[in-house]
């Protein structure tokens, strides 16, 4: 005898008795059948025992199968069971209108045993692989937390070292593939970093606690920027897919002596702001770290004097494109970071007037700024 207790739960809902039992012939063999005469025993027999399929008329007094099948897609306990309309009407319209109220599958009447066992089966083994996939997805959100929660733990907040500096940091996901770090250097010198680490989210933040290790703990124990760099650059080469870089923008700021060294690894320009005006632009001279295990020289030079505002960025602030399908770019991100400047306002508003340039008005890609006031 077999055990219905194991058995896939089948509800048939038919006003003929003679379909009903015709249905229960086909599948008794593989599959627990219950059944319901009317629209509402259905539903009433629906709230005392679970099914894992229904199999619904359509043509039925008081109420039709497509009144039943909206009100179970409006419950959320049953609006997942999978719904196979059984009926006599073969018009296109007709099973249009079934799949739109978000049936499964429709079988028209007279039935073939083999199509019934096929559709039934079908759609149940879609099921198992939908609950499947939503026990995969939730095991996998899970650990994307517990990654996160480890990730910002190691990275911390920024340090923020200098008594001159402000940021704006606002990432797309939870983690960022953008990392900010700051300290104090050798022979009071103080080192600046912006990184932008392939992609964005979980898979490039991991790479980040190791990133600051190495810049920090190299910062105390007195070694150069130029040296951080080499180290940073051998690290990622050898020790990281090949597919994982590093665009970043090194800075270092002697007050002392009034001068600005930037090592521009692929990223946006360095802007030097002296009153109201850009006075000089740094672009990229070297290419990003973790590609070739090569050493990088000397730096980008200029002299300050007090008042001058350096300002550093990742590219998720230029690579934004207009519905027209402009990019803004440096020259379109300049124009608003001199208004900004002009009218002193704070860093929030270069991303208010980003978005707004944007095509969807929306972020797509993890963006910083930050500025150092001489």
């Amino acid at each position: 005898m077999t055990d219905t207790n194991h058995l896939p739960k089948v509800l048939i809902v038919d006003d003929v008795p003679g379909n009903i039992k015709m249905l229960a012939s086909i599948l008794a063999d593989d599959y627990d059948i219950s059944f319901a005469t009317s629209g509402a025993e259905a539903l009433a027999l629906l709230s005392n025992q679970e099914v894992d399929i229904i199999l619904l008329d359509i043509v039925m007094p008081e109420m039709t199968g497509y009144s039943v099948i909206q009100k179970l897609k409006l419950d959320p306990q049953w609006q997942d069971i999978p719904i196979i309309f059984l009926t006599a009407k073969n018009a296109p319209e007709d099973e249009v209108r079934g799949l739109q109220l978000g049936a499964a599958d429709y079988i028209t009447k007279p039935f073939s045993p083999a199509v019934v066992r096929a559709r039934v089966n079908t759609q149940l083994a879609l099921q198992r692989m939908n609950r499947q996939l939503i026990e995969i997805t939730n095991e996998l959100l899970n650990e994307r937390r517990f990654i996160e929660s480890v990730v910002q733990t190691m990275l911390g907040p920024v340090k923020i070292d200098s008594a001159c500096m402000r940021y704006w940091m606002k990432s797309v996901e939870k983690t960022s593939g953008d990392l900010l770090l700051v300290t104090e250097g050798s022979n009071k010198i103080q080192y600046y970093f912006l990184g932008d680490i392939t992609g964005h989210g979980l898979s490039s933040a991991v790479v980040g606690p190791i990133i600051s290790y190495i810049f920090y703990s190299m910062s105390d124990r007195g070694s150069s920027l130029l040296e951080i760099i080499n180290e940073l650059n051998h690290y990622l080469v050898t020790k990281l897919p090949p597919n994982v870089f590093l665009a970043g923008c090194f800075i270092g700021v002697d007050v002392q002596n009034q001068q600005l060294d930037v090592w521009n690894c692929a990223m946006p320009d360095v802007l030097v702001f002296r009153g109201q005006q850009l006075w000089e632009r740094m672009a990229s001279h070297y290419q990003p770290l973790g590609i070739l295990d090569t050493p990088y020289g000397a730096p980008q030079s200029t002299a300050l004097i007090h008042g001058d505002r350096i300002f550093f960025l990742s590219d998720g602030l230029v690579e934004v494109f207009n519905p027209r399908g402009q990019q803004l770019g440096m020259s379109g991100l300049i124009e608003i970071m001199a208004d900004m400047v002009t009218r002193n306002l704070s860093l929030p508003y270069v991303h208010e007037q980003v978005l707004k340039y944007s095509d969807s008005g929306r972020q797509k890609d993890d963006m910083t700024i930050a500025e150092i006031h001489v």
